[in-house]
């Protein structure tokens, strides 16, 4: 069966080690794909306006999966948008408060904020993720709905504070591992794989005909729904052990590789 759709995390995945890729090679990929029909499809823990900046010249025509599964839009449409209750958001931000070593960007479907308090290292590291943030003097200030808690932990205390976090949230919220040291806290419901559902039921395309490329734990629930989910050579063993398709590295323009691979041979690549 024929591919229809091709759904790629970002960071891991579609970016090399630089956030960075083969804008040359992509293109002309791109060109073939508008061609055949196949939607291309950003996954991302990533906010949309981040994410629409990786295609400046084409970022109305793509597919996203943002904020994990979140924020999903098709081509400037919305599709589906969640988010945390007010009561689950406030009961985050209080305890927050108790974990200074945390630290914290908040992200609403248009807007990402962080506290005036955060060092200014950790704000320009940052930045490249939330283009469209705010300092804030408290979180408690946002009017909008929350989308995502984005956190980034004390690496001497990664395990400690995430166990703290889950059983904050327990049934209220979910944790996602977003790598190196970043967790995101996210409605109960949202996973990438949820958001590639959405897209099947209105897209009417079946799993058979999707292809999806991702690198971490946030990434499992969408290489699960999809017929050829492909993990990339540098993710942990561990997931490269629950899946049958390997991509290249990274490092390697592996997605780009494999789509290539696909498309001018009408087969599947697999460095497994």
């Amino acid at each position: 069966m024929a591919i229809k759709m091709i759904a790629v995390d970002m960071d891991g995945t579609f970016l090399d080690e630089n956030s960075s890729y083969n804008q040359e090679r992509f293109n002309q990929i791109y060109q073939i794909l508008k061609e055949r029909k196949i939607r291309f499809v950003v996954a991302s823990g990533n906010p949309y306006l981040k994410l629409q900046n990786c295609f400046p010249e084409i970022k109305d025509e793509l597919t996203y999966i943002a904020e994990n599964g979140g924020y999903i839009i098709d081509q400037g449409v919305e599709l589906f948008s969640a988010h945390l209750s007010t009561q689950d958001s406030q009961l985050i931000i209080d305890a927050l408060k108790t974990m200074p070593d945390v630290l914290c960007w908040v992200c609403t479907k248009e807007q990402s904020y962080t506290l005036e308090t955060l060092p200014e290292q950790y704000y320009q590291m940052f930045l490249p993720y939330f283009p469209n943030v705010k300092k804030i003097k408290d979180f408690k200030d946002i009017k909008e709905p929350i989308v995502k808690f984005a956190l980034y932990l004390p690496q001497k205390n990664v395990s400690e504070r995430i166990h703290d976090l889950t059983e904050i949230v327990r049934q209220k919220a979910r944790i996602v591992d977003s790598g190196h040291y970043c967790i995101d806290i996210i409605p109960q419901n949202v996973s990438k794989g949820h958001a590639i559902e959405i897209l099947m039921d209105k897209l009417d395309i079946s799993a058979d005909e999707i292809m999806a490329f991702g690198d971490a734990e946030n990434d499992i629930e969408m290489l699960k729904k999809v017929k050829y989910g492909y993990v990339m050579e540098n993710a942990k063993d561990f997931m490269k052990e629950q899946f049958q398709w390997i991509a290249p590295s990274f490092n390697d323009e592996g997605v780009l590789e494999v789509i290539e691979h696909y498309l001018k041979n009408d087969s599947f690549y697999n460095k497994k």
